[in-house]
């Protein structure tokens, strides 16, 4: 429970610290994000860590990988299939299902027109967990979920202290610290702690460690590899976003930001079109996903003479009360039928409460009638 209620407080902090970068005009472009998140991986994991000529050999690695991830997914959802899927220009008559499964020579040679391969779905079929599983070792561990060192020793002179923790960094069995810390922690009094919290502790209490002690580096080396994992997949949506272009590039990078828990506010960042026939309806989408009408957005990315271009920014807000569904319809149908939807229920709420007051003055005349009828009856037996 506890570790749960860490991770929903981090991912709100993380949330907060997206919000942020939105709001930073320096970041806004795409490319620059990439480079400086391929600078910090040189700087921070490869350089020191590796001889020269490895270092050298690697600098592209992260780059080339971040691409490769980018193209498998415009494997996975070609244009055609994304114009498909979310309209934004004229549909192509190809889909991608027939062309891997129906029209590939190769299927039509082992299998009969009736095989139950055909019933395939593509994106189903080239999916997340079968790429990463495709991946060489290195690559596939760039994905894998990160976790804590099991058992840390606090590479202390004549001390054996050491601590077990749980992938997410919280202490389950606590070895010898109080003899390191005199007695002034006992080890059962960490139990249950996050490691974060044991050096936080330790400071409040007087211990000093030593510089660079291995309990800091294990706590650095965990959220330098989150991180990474985070910062690129991020690229990758970075990535799609640039290769896919105004109208592709959102709508493929909102797909992925949706299976890969990435912000769905950037794709819509970027997909200002007004000549884009679909770009109500996407909005939309984004709403229903959770997105937020006060989200800004940029004008004119793709048109830019220079990535140094000062962008102007509208509001989604705005944009829905302004960009129209057609030339002969302002609201999509969808809309439409939510609008007919609140319309009825709200007038059959007003028809409820009629109903419902015109019952209670029912009740009030035959309450009434039946004190008079009362009264005429005590009337009648005085009078006998």
């Amino acid at each position: 429970m506890i570790e749960e209620l860490i991770n929903l407080k981090n991912k709100l902090i993380e949330r907060k610290k997206e919000q942020v970068q939105l709001n930073d005009m320096t970041t806004v472009d795409l490319n620059t994000k990439v480079d400086d998140f391929i600078d910090w991986h040189f700087k921070t994991m490869i350089k020191g860590h590796y001889i020269d000529i490895v270092e050298f050999s690697k600098q592209n690695d992260m780059r080339n990988f971040i691409e490769k991830m980018a193209v498998w997914y415009e494997l996975r959802y070609p244009e055609y299939e994304i114009n498909r899927l979310m309209p934004g220009t004229g549909e192509e008559p190809t889909e991608i299902n027939d062309v891997m499964f129906n029209s590939n020579k190769y299927i039509n040679y082992l299998f009969d027109e009736d095989a139950d391969i055909r019933a395939l779905d593509w994106s189903d079929f080239y999916n997340p967990k079968v790429f990463i599983n495709s991946l060489p070792s290195n690559e596939r561990n760039l994905l894998q979920k990160v976790k804590y060192q099991s058992k840390v020793y606090f590479d202390i002179p004549n001390s054996s202290a050491c601590f077990h923790l749980t992938a997410n960094g919280f202490v389950e069995e606590a070895k010898k610290v109080e003899n390191f810390t005199k007695n002034k922690i006992m080890d059962t009094e960490l139990e249950g702690m996050h490691i974060k919290d044991v050096v936080n502790l330790f400071k409040e209490k007087g211990i000093e460690l030593p510089k660079d002690n291995k309990l800091e580096r294990v706590i650095r080396c965990f959220e330098n590899g989150n991180y990474q994992k985070e910062e690129m997949l991020n690229c990758v949506m970075y990535r799609i976003i640039e290769r896919g272009g105004v109208r592709i590039g959102p709508r493929r990078a909102f797909l992925f930001a949706k299976e890969f828990g990435r912000n769905i506010d950037i794709p819509m960042m970027y997909v200002i079109d007004y000549t884009d026939p679909g770009l109500r309806n996407f909005i939309n989408d984004y709403i229903k996903a959770g997105g937020s009408k006060d989200l800004v957005c940029y004008r004119g990315y793709f048109s830019r003479k220079s990535k140094n271009e000062k962008l102007d920014t509208i509001s989604i807000q705005d944009l829905l009360l302004t960009v129209s569904n057609n030339a002969l319809t302002f609201y999509t149908p969808e809309e439409k039928g939510l609008h007919q939807r609140l319309v009825n229920a709200l007038f059959n709420g007003i028809n409820l409460e009629e109903l419902k007051q015109k019952e209670a003055e029912k009740n009030k005349e035959t309450v009434k009638e039946l004190r008079i009828e009362r009264k005429l009856e005590k009337s009648r037996k005085a009078k006998n």
